[in-house]
């Protein structure tokens, strides 16, 4: 078998717990990682570096990983530190999509198979549900892993003050700033083909909340971060 073709089965790391998902939007500021410093977690993307505490990195794309254009890495976080070495070093898990990340650290990344489906896959199959962006794709990631409640952070999908992440690592660079509202929240919600991505999860026996403050993600029921910290784990 090559190094990339060896995917990887979601383990019940997380089976019974309530896990926060990460995600990159204005609101997840240095305050509020820290609030949730020490919860069970998956960080998305380059929230890698405001939450190095999380259990999980997840990315999806190998563009994220790993750049190269006439000999430049051009995949690093806004000071210029490439994101393969963070990966290289992060002392928790790193679940990817990615094959060039699974060929070019085999031993550190756990490639996932994503499929686009109406439901959340049993817990134990060797595949997980893909979503239209990495956020939503982590978000069954933690649902295969075994999380019984998901709580999103981050997951503002719109721009807040003029900006669209919390950190600067596409700042200045051309970006399609309609993706949200044209793909990327149509896509947790209900069609013709499938039901929304929150009876999805009900029918899985998990409750996914958005603790996002002015989220333009409808799907979930919204909730305060402070009353979710209250709520016993």
């Amino acid at each position: 078998m090559r190094p990339e073709e060896d995917f990887w089965t979601p383990e019940p790391i997380f089976d019974g717990k309530r896990v926060f998902v990460l995600a990159s939007g204005p609101s997840l500021t240095p305050e509020v990682c820290e609030v949730v410093r020490g919860e069970p977690a998956i960080v998305v993307n380059s929230s890698c570096r405001a939450a190095a505490w999380a259990d999980v990195l997840f990315f999806t794309d190998s563009g994220w990983f790993e750049h190269i254009d006439n000999g430049r890495n051009l995949a690093v976080f806004a000071d210029g530190v490439p994101r393969r070495r963070v990966v290289e070093e992060w002392p928790g898990l790193v679940v990817s999509m990615s094959r060039r990340a699974k060929l070019a650290l085999p031993a550190k990344v756990k490639r996932v198979k994503g499929e686009m489906r109406p439901d959340f896959p049993r817990r134990g199959a060797p595949v997980i549900r893909q979503g239209r962006s990495s956020g939503q794709t982590a978000i069954a990631l933690a649902i295969a892993m075994g999380a019984r409640e998901v709580i999103l952070l981050g997951f503002d999908m719109r721009l807040v003050d003029g900006r669209e992440h919390h950190h600067d690592d596409y700042r200045g660079k051309p970006r399609d700033l309609t993706v949200y509202g044209s793909a990327f929240v149509p896509a947790f919600g209900a069609n013709p083909n499938m039901p929304g991505w929150n009876q999805a999860a009900l029918d899985a026996g998990v409750t996914v909340l958005n603790a996002t403050p002015g989220s333009a993600l409808m799907e979930f029921p919204m909730v305060e971060l402070a009353l979710v910290l209250a709520k016993a784990a």
